[in-house]
């Protein structure tokens, strides 16, 4: 595969600036994934950018067959693969790939992608959306409005993430679901999250219409 910026940036950093204080969004990703699992109870679960395990710890294993983890980083799967095998056994499935367009996923009836739209572009992702609808059942994002603040919140690991200036921008959400109704996606549901610097987490819900 390709060079990639998520590619050079270690696991134990994204961890620990994920983690924080001045950023606030481990903790606060991890109660709005719990919203997204409790709001669409489902037996085959898609995490895109997994990371290290990005939610796994919160779906129970006695109620999905499958649950997939896609992230370009193959660090970040390995890790995945060593805390949750146990977990989850055979079902758990760990691809290795670029969020877009060409990605082609087995049918998944939830499938969630927190903070990645930031770093594949509404274009791209929503053309990855259109060309999996009858293999998804709710696609589940969130995404990040600065307010003024840097992408990349400022914490003691902030250099490590300058490689990622050169792919990310910020999501309007409006936007987002503008090309997401153009693509025959319905937006079911919008909340929003505060974060302490001043950020907001926007979730927004998608069922693809039946043509």
């Amino acid at each position: 595969m390709e060079s990639h910026p998520w590619r050079e940036i270690s696991l134990e950093v994204y961890e620990a600036h994920m983690s924080d204080e001045a950023v606030g969004q481990l903790d606060r990703l991890s109660e709005i994934t719990a919203e997204q699992l409790q709001d669409h109870p489902s037996r085959s679960i898609g995490i895109l950018g997994v990371a290290g395990g990005n939610g796994l710890d919160l779906i129970d294993p006695d109620t999905v067959d499958c649950v997939r983890g896609y992230d370009v980083n193959p660090d970040y799967l390995a890790a995945c693969r060593l805390r949750y095998t146990d977990r989850f056994g055979a079902r758990l499935m760990l691809i290795e790939c670029s969020i877009d367009r060409a990605l082609v996923i087995d049918p998944t009836e939830l499938v969630i992608a927190n903070l990645i739209i930031e770093y594949v572009g509404v274009t791209e992702f929503v053309a990855f959306a259109q060309s999996n609808a009858e293999r998804i059942g709710v696609l589940s994002c969130v995404t990040q409005q600065n307010h003024g603040v840097g992408l990349v919140s400022a914490t003691g690991y902030s250099a490590a993430f300058a490689g990622l200036e050169s792919i990310a921008s910020e999501v309007d959400p409006d936007v987002l679901a503008s090309a997401m109704t153009a693509a025959r996606f319905a937006l079911v549901a919008t909340m929003e999250y505060p974060l302490p610097n001043g950020k907001v987490l926007t979730r927004q819900d998608f069922r693809p219409v039946p043509v």
